[in-house]
């Protein structure tokens, strides 16, 4: 359920809105979003910027490109990867941290279940939930990129 169209209200507000409502409320399909997130205290403060990509394949041509995702919202189909660098999704979910929203009242796709991805469920009728979800995916994206993408942590040795 979580697209381009909806992915800022998500990723950055903590709320889902379903894909309709956001095209009701003129929620256009862009190539990219970025917007700030400031990491928690204990990880050092520092504030990023976070780029969603809604095709990646006409967004990253280099292995640099491809080397800056740290991480991928799984749709639940194997499909979703063609044309990647890494389309087996063992190899995406093996260099990024993997993340599937469902609903709560829908079954989790077969594949899902096979793929090293956290499970992220939402209520279709509590908007309230939604931070839980939200923190899950924060504090998993967190925890995986201070192991597996320390880079992206300044030190702060001068």
């Amino acid at each position: 359920p979580i697209t381009v169209l909806n992915a800022i209200d998500f990723f950055k507000d903590a709320t889902y809105v379903p894909r309709d409502i956001a095209i009701k409320k003129g929620a256009r399909k862009v190539p990219s979003v970025t917007f700030k997130r400031r990491m928690p205290s204990r990880m050092g403060g520092h504030e990023y910027e976070y780029e969603i990509i809604d095709n990646p394949i006409t967004r990253l041509k280099s292995s640099a490109d491809w080397s800056r995702i740290v991480a991928v919202i799984a749709q639940g189909a194997p499909w979703q990867f063609k044309g990647w660098k890494y389309s087996a999704p063992v190899d995406v979910f093996g260099r990024s941290f993997g993340f599937y929203v469902g609903m709560d009242d829908s079954p989790l796709p077969k594949d899902v279940t096979t793929w090293n991805v956290k499970i992220g469920r939402l209520n279709r009728d509590r908007r309230g939930l939604d931070n839980v979800t939200f923190a899950n995916f924060w504090n998993g994206l967190d925890q995986w990129m201070s192991v597996h993408k320390k880079e992206y942590f300044p030190t702060d040795e001068t």
